[in-house]
């Protein structure tokens, strides 16, 4: 539309399209649109407007707090012959509207059943008019002579006047803030570029979605590095939060107007926030509240651990507000608050928030409170902070699990090498089991992170040992029981990680067990995480979901000790989720503001771009799953908790490859080769197979068909089940139809959607069932991508050939849409080095002549044209001319099914 652009009405076509069937009712209709400032509310009016204005006169009416106390002062502008002693009149004021609004519209304004001629009169701002201008206004709409469409901040402000109107003739519509999806699309349009989930979702949290908020701390958030660039994917660092340029200036003007009393409310909530109700009261701020609400600057909410809190409506006002205060008013305010606290829980967040305060202000802070604030922080990744509190906590007598949390910190920052120093002696000097605890837990994270494979557990376990021995004597002895077996949860991982998983499932049963029973919560979450993890590599997705849900469950009621279990609990149950191709709660777990381990993505090394990659590989969008691989990557090069960078550049360059995007897919390849292997075995299999799969899909190689069969039998002979379904599938996915009658079985008991509509596929294959075959690719089921769908055409087509079934051929002809038939994009797809070799033999060149053009050995052409043969089902270059126009994107055709075993 003129004059618009489609940043502005991003996420707003269904409100639009709503607002516009409201205004195009009879006349004597019209829509009201209510939302706070920034989300909108002008843009759809301004659309709606140039819609309409080809079927009616729309005039604009401008309300603002200058003219609210002037009668009529809102329709000044359309009121230009009134004569000063008649506007008091409202007599002469609705005659002298209707002279202007009325007389012109085309035909008189045709009240009765004349859609089409009553002009628009569109309100903005109608919060601020005064109330002689829109009762005028709505006695118009009344009497059926104008449309309306009114612009307010809430329907409460404009309902003195419009009740009875009410879904009669006025509809209403509530404008909500963009989802976290549409906060993506909007932030990659504005940066044009590909933008990380996690980025995206933490800037949605900033903003609540507010559009004109998050265009204006995206420019801030690139200018001051908040927001950067890295491999053409846009991520946040840990920097502050910018709260200058136009992003404070934005927040600014909309406390501007506040009175002494609620500007100080305001003060004092953003810097406190979350501010318990209870202390609003005790500090007279009760009507302060309640005006702060009524104009959309503060909310207030149950959902916390200290009850009913207040805060700033958006996360971003708090950050513009507390930069504000002057550090002389923020230290009398401080005082005012610590004056009141007796007997209130502040709450965790309340608490963090307030050891933050007193650090900025240089006040004392007892040093069990700085240590409680470094692990709080570090619990929901905000390393900053704990880097702050931990340094004040250092130089006393708890300096040691200071330090700890520190490493902590660091590691989520990235800075391994210094985590690492830092962390050196503090096992030796840890003053009790708990300490120990928390200084193995980043020993291990740091081992997880390594290079070294297996074995680290063992030099780990005997160190944590020593430490228990140690400190036995002085410590109960239930305490050195749970470090005991924390102990033995470390042999578990350890086991896990080297795919030992039927001895490790066994275990895990009768840690569970004694867990309960004692209610160790840490010993729960880490026992049902890691038996969803087994259970998920041994096939059983549906049964491990039951595990990884209650470890979820269980989160929230997590100590904060427990809550380092966090990324390790929802990363095993993403997998879970993926596996069963459970979309809508994965979106759910790992793109939403509102999720209890949003915070912790930001430094989980990439794993909600990597889990939605998958989402988006196995539904057959690759151009989406090569830009989260690549977001993925770009986070866990920095920081790899879970081991997936491997994992995560042979998947990116598979789906690139795959796409034929020949230089990315080249690029990434060759980091895959300078990443040496780290995470679980079964990682560093399905990696080595996946990359043996994208170089055959980049080069058309056999040997990488064979290296990519090689390593599902490796995957086979370990009982590393996911991993070899998952070769396997690829294997076929390739054109690689020989290892078909092993993925039959493989599928046989294999829990999950997938493995349904590949057992149909394959049983189809083994059996050489072409009307099958046929069926499945002549529509197919979501499990079953394209891809597959076109070798099951592939492998149908040859049936027919064989058999002279001309039928069939006929049918197969019209679903590849070589006579015009069905576009369903099954036209096989060839690899780019087939399509070169294929467009030069479609040119007339003979194959010495491909061979010389390429730098191609005759054989290596010969190959590549039999191939394309096969695939399109030809046997003549006649042939190949007449159907090289219509050919598709890359995929492959290698071996037709073996027999099941």
């Amino acid at each position: 539309m003129h004059g618009l652009n489609a940043r502005s009405l991003t996420g707003r076509d269904i409100v639009l399209a709503s607002v516009l069937e409201s205004l195009r009712r009879p006349a004597g209709h019209g829509a009201a649109v209510a939302a706070e400032a920034g989300l909108g509310k002008t843009a759809i009016a301004t659309a709606a407007a140039q819609e309409m204005q080809a079927e009616m006169p729309v005039y604009w009416v401008y309300s603002s707090p200058a003219l609210k106390t002037v009668p009529y002062g809102a329709l000044a502008a359309l009121l230009p012959d009134l004569a000063p002693r008649q506007t008091g009149s409202a007599l002469a004021v609705m005659r002298a509207l209707m002279a202007r609004i009325i007389a012109q519209a085309p035909e008189g304004g045709a009240p009765a059943g004349r859609p089409g001629r009553a002009p628009l009169v569109v309100v903005d701002d109608a919060h601020d008019i005064d109330g002689p201008s829109l009762d005028l206004l709505a006695q118009l709409l009344d009497a059926r002579h104008i449309r309306l469409l009114v612009l307010t901040r809430t329907f409460q402000d404009i309902s003195d006047v419009l009740p009875h109107m009410w879904d009669g003739q006025v509809t209403r519509h509530q404008l909500l803030p963009l989802d976290e999806r549409e906060v993506l699309q909007l932030c990659q349009q504005e940066l044009q570029g590909q933008v990380s989930i996690t980025a995206a979702v933490e800037l949605a949290r900033l903003t609540g979605g507010n559009p004109m908020y998050l265009l204006a701390l995206l420019d801030e958030a690139v200018r001051t590095g908040f927001l950067v660039q890295r491999q053409g994917i846009w991520a946040t660092t840990d920097s502050e939060t910018p709260v200058g340029g136009r992003v404070g200036d934005l927040v600014k003007a909309q406390i501007r107007g506040l009175d002494p009393a609620d500007r100080t409310a305001l003060e004092v909530i953003s810097l406190a926030e979350p501010l318990p109700l209870r202390l609003a009261f005790r500090l007279g701020l009760h009507a302060s509240v309640d005006r702060l609400a009524n104009v959309l600057l503060v909310r207030v909410s149950g959902a916390s651990d200290a009850g009913q809190v207040v805060r700033p409506l958006h996360p971003i006002y708090g950050e513009v507000v507390r930069g504000m205060v002057p550090a002389a008013r923020s230290a009398r305010l401080h005082k005012q608050l610590q004056a009141v606290l007796a007997g209130v829980d502040l709450g965790e967040e309340g608490q963090l928030h307030l050891v933050s305060w007193s650090l900025a202000l240089g006040a004392q802070v007892p040093e069990q409170e700085l240590l409680y604030a470094a692990e709080t922080a570090n619990n929901r990744s905000d390393p900053r902070l704990a880097l702050r509190a931990a340094a004040a906590a250092g130089r006393g007598a708890l300096r040691i699990p200071a330090r700890i949390q520190e490493a902590r910190a660091l590691l989520l920052l990235g800075k391994a090498g210094q985590a690492t120093a830092t962390l050196e002696g503090t096992l030796e000097q840890a003053a009790d089991l708990r300490t120990v605890k928390q200084a193995m837990m980043v020993h291990v994270q740091l081992a997880q992170q390594s290079t070294f494979g297996s074995g680290w557990e063992v030099p780990l376990a005997r160190q944590w040992n020593r430490a228990i021995d140690r400190l036995s004597g002085s410590q109960p002895a239930e305490a050195v029981e749970s470090a005991r077996c924390g102990a033995q949860t470390l042999r578990l991982l350890s086991r896990v990680w080297a795919g030992e998983y039927a001895q490790a499932e066994l275990e895990l049963a009768e840690v569970l067990r004694k867990a309960r029973e004692s209610a160790d919560v840490e010993a729960i979450l880490f026992a049902e995480a890691m038996t969803a993890e087994v259970q998920v590599a041994t096939g059983r997705a549906q049964t491990a979901l039951k595990h990884s849900t209650a470890a979820m469950d269980l989160l929230p009621e997590a100590t904060a000790g427990s809550r380092l279990f966090g990324p390790f609990v929802l990363h095993r149950h993403l997998t879970v989720l993926l596996w069963l191709g459970d979309w809508e709660q994965l979106q759910r777990s790992v793109a939403s503001a509102d999720s209890p381990v949003q915070r912790t993505l930001l430094h989980s090394g990439g794993v909600a771009d990597f889990a939605m990659g998958l989402g988006h590989l196995r539904s057959n969008d690759l151009h989406e799953a090569v830009k989260d691989f690549s977001a993925a990557v770009e986070a866990a090069t920095r920081n790899d908790p879970e081991g997936i960078l491997p994992l995560a550049l042979a998947l990116a360059s598979f789906a690139a490859a795959s796409l034929g995007q020949r230089e990315a897919a080249g690029r990434l390849l060759a980091a895959a080769g300078r990443t040496p292997p780290r995470g679980p075995e079964q990682y560093r299999l399905l990696a080595e197979g996946i990359l043996a799969g994208g170089r055959f899909a980049l080069d058309s190689d056999g040997s990488y068909i064979q290296k990519l069969r090689d390593t599902a039998a490796a995957a086979q002979e370990r009982s590393f089940t996911a991993v070899e379904f998952t070769l396997r599938t690829l294997s076929l996915r390739l054109g690689d139809l020989s290892e078909a009658g092993r993925l039959l079985k493989v599928t046989e008991g294999f829990e999950g959607p997938q493995a349904l509509v590949l057992n149909r596929a394959t049983r189809a294959l083994v059996d050489q069932d072409s009307a099958a075959l046929v069926a499945l690719a002549s529509d197919p089921e979501p499990e079953l991508d394209l891809q597959l769908a076109r070798q099951c055409l592939l492998e149908a087509q040859r049936l027919a050939r064989r058999n002279n079934d001309r039928a069939l051929l006929n049918r197969i002809h019209r679903l590849t849409g070589r006579h015009g038939g069905g576009n369903r994009g099954m036209l096989p797809e060839l690899t780019r080095r087939e399509r070169d070799v294929a467009a030069l033999v479609a040119a007339g060149q003979r194959n010495a002549e491909i061979a010389r053009t390429l730098n191609l050995s005759v054989r290596t052409v010969e190959g590549h044209i039999y191939r394309t043969y096969e695939k399109l089902g030809i046997s003549r270059r006649e042939e190949l001319r007449e159907r090289f126009p219509l050919l598709d994107r890359p995929s492959g055709g290698w071996n037709r099914p073996a027999e099941a075993e």
